[in-house]
């Protein structure tokens, strides 16, 4: 080969290891970091005190950013898709869900992967769609703030802004985010989310005690010790709430199979692809208790479309709550949907506080 074509291979392999290093430091310079703690704009008002004795209504959901509905894959997964074809169904699915959440009349909303500015939900702002002609006070608390996220590496993420979002018709004081540890190390951690619990303190009407409710989403794919050190967190902090008097109660994407689910109805049938921790029966502090419809899937596996069935569908129970002594509750549900407009189905709880 003459001596200019070596100069010209040079040359090129040059100016892309130049791209590659201006890219990586880019993602690495960029990452967000957030706080240990950050006090949360609440937006809007309040419109319903509660008491002592009160019956109170809380649905989470996992959205799935209004993108993974039952036409949908992911890469993640075993699939191969990183968004919809078009916007179409997000704009689809984010009616659907106002429209449930207008036939449901819940006191509060759970929310989780909402997506405020994606290229994987067509930078559409679902925080506001939801919240614009809600009653109410609204939070939301970053779990992903990715300048880019490069992988699939040919099609890929992108750019994402994304978190949880609370919608409440209760008397909220204030809400925190508190931010969980990492199940991912160092480079992979720069483009992945930041697992948290959002705090929502409301307060009781004639009664110094608060209720206080976490909107949390703990990690799928990482580590399986950062997920352990995740949920022990949340634990530690509700007991802590507990011990001061407080009515406490945590709900949300656990990313771990419940206690008392039934492993014959809801069978691993591969390996390969995302499977859940099995939390131990034991594992709460006495007298505290998981609030799960152990009888309903609450997500599937998105290796491929939502075949029309449960019997060929990998099916998991991940979706709940926990709840402390001085709370009972009178009803658990899954609302079934066919996944239509997630990856997830809405879990319902009715509480009274003792």
């Amino acid at each position: 080969m003459p001596k200019t074509w070596y100069k010209v291979v040079i040359a090129i392999v040059a100016v892309i290891a130049t791209i590659l290093f201006i890219g990586f430091a880019t993602l690495v310079l960029s990452e967000y970091f957030p706080e240990e703690e950050e006090t949360l704009t609440v937006e809007g008002s309040s419109v319903k005190e509660i008491k002592a004795g009160d019956e109170i209504d809380i649905i989470t959901y996992n959205l799935g950013y209004l993108s993974l509905d039952n036409t949908q894959d992911f890469f993640m997964d075993g699939g191969k898709s990183v968004r919809p074809k078009t916007a179409s169904n997000v704009t689809k699915n984010l009616a659907a869900v106002k429209n449930f959440m207008q036939n449901q009349d819940a006191d509060m909303y759970l929310f989780q992967e909402v997506d405020i500015n994606a290229k994987r939900s067509y930078e559409i702002n679902e925080y506001k769609g939801l919240t614009e002609e809600f009653e109410g006070t609204t939070t939301f608390a970053y779990m992903f703030n990715s300048l880019y996220i490069p992988y699939p590496i040919f099609d890929s993420v992108g750019h994402v802004e994304s978190g949880l979002a609370t919608l409440s018709k209760l008397d909220t004081i204030e809400s925190t985010r508190i931010a969980l540890p990492s199940a991912y190390s160092w480079p992979m951690r720069a483009v992945m989310y930041k697992n948290c619990l959002v705090e929502h303190r409301i307060n009781i009407r004639e009664n110094e005690k608060e209720l206080v409710v976490y909107n949390i989403h703990l990690d799928a794919y990482g580590k399986e010790e950062g997920k352990t050190e995740q949920l022990d967190k949340l634990v530690a902090i509700m007991q802590e709430e507990y011990e001061k008097g407080n009515y406490v109660i945590a709900g949300g994407d656990f990313n771990q199979t419940f206690p008392g689910v039934d492993t014959e109805k809801f069978p691993i049938i591969s390996t390969e692809n995302y499977v859940p921790n099995q939390l131990p029966e034991d594992y709460l502090p006495e007298g505290w208790k998981f609030a799960v419809d152990v009888d309903s899937p609450t997500t599937r596996l998105l290796n491929e479309e939502y075949s029309g069935n449960y019997e060929n569908t990998q099916l998991y129970v991940v979706d709940g709550y926990i709840i402390s002594p001085n709370i009972e509750c009178k009803s658990v549900e899954t609302i079934e949907n066919n996944f239509s407009y997630s990856d997830h189905h809405p879990v319902k709880i009715r509480i009274k506080l003792k």
